[in-house]
């Protein structure tokens, strides 16, 4: 067992593998650690550390494992000792915060729901709309909104978004170790998640927005089945990621890993992690190794030779269902709504063509000008917009990402909101004609007969949004 604290000197698929690998064999200890440790006793929940002294008051424990009294002790003493040495080595952030990763997981134990954002300065208007909105639409969950020092939000942001109703700002810089390596960015929505105080966390990105109240997720019977969902990516850019997969993945390969889009083909991306929706004490080692992968594991080093996460994946995003695998959690599920592409349509030009008789002349210049009997093609509409929608199983809009301007990015103060009035479900094949059509600044093209208008309720929600974002100076 010691070859399982030893430095891993794999880079790349390797070393994700052996992650894995070794994730699994600490997910079986802990849990029968935990079974040892963790007492519930009329709802109050403690991690009892006399353990020892328990085998003295009670001898008959080493009888019946035909041991005695010293053996069982030195036993325990080694296993103690082992896992210590172990959980330090695969995930040495959860100290001095927490004591080790079962006083981490005991607080999640009693029920509690909640919503986690993380942000920075430039992301706290985003909030301070979103978190109002929120509100608006029926949402009364706690929020916590996780931060990265005095640098990264200002004590002015965190004074408005902790005035609001039943809202905390935390400072996840004095929470994670984070020697060797830096805490930022993308990087910190899994460390989020876990020190957040909540049991069962919706994770919500700085710029996305709800059509609805968030907390019906947690009520999707797949989650409730599985206690992890998440969302689909645009399904667009085919590209077979299956040999990839191979590499990093643990045998035997999930029937889930297989029917993804990555397996098959479909696309090089599966997950938008826009939204993360999750119960930690279902899924905590899971959680943690999603944390290496975007802590310790997460940069390469060229110069050395090393390669990390970020250099074979696109930020956080497949790191979450990536690593309930690794560790061979398949209690996940992705969301059944579809991505579509939200904002005003545009008809596309038609293309007259005159209809052509036997000897190709036209019909008009034959005798009795007969016309065509072809029916005519229904108009195509074309909707482009940096915003990806996902809808709910029923085909309306629930949420969307990428805030509520033409371009977030746009250092243009006076940029006016899209104008959003319909939208357009991605087709089920990303080789399909009106497919996906990537622009510059991250703005995505579809095109199609079949558009859907948005709702009186859910214009309204929109208009409600943008009133708060003007008022708090989010936009102009």
């Amino acid at each position: 067992m010691s070859a399982l604290i030893e430095p891993i000197k794999d880079t790349g698929e390797a070393k994700i593998r052996e992650t894995g690998l070794r994730s699994r064999s600490f997910k079986e200890l802990f849990e029968a650690w935990e079974k040892l440790h963790l007492v519930s006793h009329h709802g109050v929940s403690y991690i009892r550390n006399d353990i020892i002294q328990y085998l003295r008051a009670h001898a008959d424990v080493a009888k019946g494992l035909r041991t005695n009294m010293a053996g069982i002790i030195h036993s325990y003493e080694a296993y103690r000792h082992f896992l210590a040495y172990f959980s330090e080595a695969l995930f040495p952030w959860i100290t001095p915060y927490f004591s080790d990763p079962m006083s981490m997981r005991a607080q999640y134990l009693n029920q509690s729901r909640g919503l986690v954002f993380s942000a920075g300065n430039r992301q706290a208007p985003y909030l301070l709309t979103s978190i109002q909105s929120l509100r608006r639409i029926g949402c009364t969950l706690p929020i916590e909104v996780m931060y990265l020092g005095d640098s990264d939000l200002s004590e002015d942001f965190r004074e408005e978004l902790e005035v609001l109703p039943d809202v905390v700002t935390r400072d996840l810089s004095r929470m994670v170790n984070d020697d060797g390596w830096t805490l930022a960015g993308w990087a910190g929505k899994p460390f989020s998640i876990l020190y957040s105080s909540f049991r069962e966390v919706i994770f919500i990105d700085a710029d996305s927005l709800f059509f609805r109240n968030p907390e019906e997720l947690f009520e999707y019977p797949s989650y409730q089945k599985t206690g992890a969902l998440f969302f689909k990516d645009r399904l667009m850019l085919p590209q077979s990621k299956k040999d990839w997969l191979q590499q990093i993945l643990p045998k035997p390969i999930s029937q889930k890993v297989r029917e993804t889009r990555m397996w098959t083909g479909e696309s090089a991306h599966m997950q938008e992690s826009g939204v993360v929706v999750v119960d930690k004490w279902k899924h905590f080692v899971a959680l943690l190794m999603v944390a290496r992968m975007n802590g310790p594991d997460r940069d390469g080093k060229k110069d050395q030779g090393l390669v990390g996460v970020y250099d074979m994946v696109y930020g956080d995003k497949e790191t979450f269902w990536l690593g309930w695998e690794l560790v061979g959690d398949l209690d996940y599920t992705f969301h059944a709504g579809d991505a579509a592409v939200m904002g005003s349509a545009q008809p596309e030009p038609q293309t007259v063509q005159p209809a052509t008789g036997d000897q190709g002349a036209s019909v008009a210049s034959t005798k009795g000008n007969v016309p065509s009997t072809s029916p005519p093609k229904p108009p195509k509409h074309t909707i482009c917009a940096p915003q990806l929608l996902h809808l709910d199983s029923n085909g309306r809009p629930l949420w969307f990402n990428g805030w509520l301007l033409p371009n977030k990015f746009s250092g243009d103060k006076y940029q006016k909101p899209g104008n959003f009035t319909s939208y357009i479900r991605e087709p089920r094949d990303s080789r399909s004609s009106g497919s996906w059509e990537l622009k510059q600044n991250n703005v995505c093209c579809m095109t199609s007969t079949s558009v859907l208008d948005l709702s009186r309720d859910e214009v309204d929600v929109l208009g409600m949004t943008v009133d708060i974002a003007k008022r708090v100076g989010a936009i102009n």
